[in-house]
């Protein structure tokens, strides 16, 4: 496989996951260039691997970069709850609403979350993208509603 062919290959597939795990477009185009930028310096790696396997691998590296940016970026700035106070819901549960919810859950369970449920992704799909076991991911995923649940719920 070609660099262009993984680049035409995967491309808008990462854009989406990048975009679902970042919630911005320009972020998500950032990501998935960085993630480019990495599969050109590592290309001797990945040329000995399966289509799949570097599937895989864009997406533990698009998963691994954005983990390092929220690490980084809770470093720097802490803009906690202070600044983005959660919606009343006493009122409906707009989308902004649901946005803050989602947005404090985990970024593991943040991203396995989008992307089931907002992607369509399934278990098994997820356990092979992030390397779980499908177990795994729908106990994460479990977590992710009860959390949820109970933010709905105070």
């Amino acid at each position: 496989m070609e660099i262009e062919e993984l680049y035409g290959s995967f491309y808008k597939e990462m854009l989406a996951y990048c975009t679902a795990m970042t919630k911005s477009r320009s972020s998500a185009e950032d990501l998935v260039q960085e993630t480019y930028l990495r599969a050109f310096t590592h290309w001797a790696d990945l040329e000995a691997l399966s289509r799949g396997q570097c599937r895989s691998w864009l997406y533990k590296t698009a998963r691994n970069l954005f983990i390092d940016q929220v690490r980084k970026q809770s470093h720097e700035t802490p803009m906690e709850e202070e600044h983005f106070p959660l919606a009343s819901f006493e009122e409906d549960l707009s989308q902004a609403a649901v946005a803050q919810l989602i947005a404090r859950l985990p970024d593991a369970e943040r991203a396995l979350f989008n992307l089931r449920y907002f992607e369509g992704y399934n278990a098994k799909e997820l356990g092979d993208l992030f390397g779980l076991p499908s177990a795994t991911v729908r106990s994460r995923l479990a977590s992710a509603k009860r959390r949820l649940r109970q933010w709905i719920e105070e």
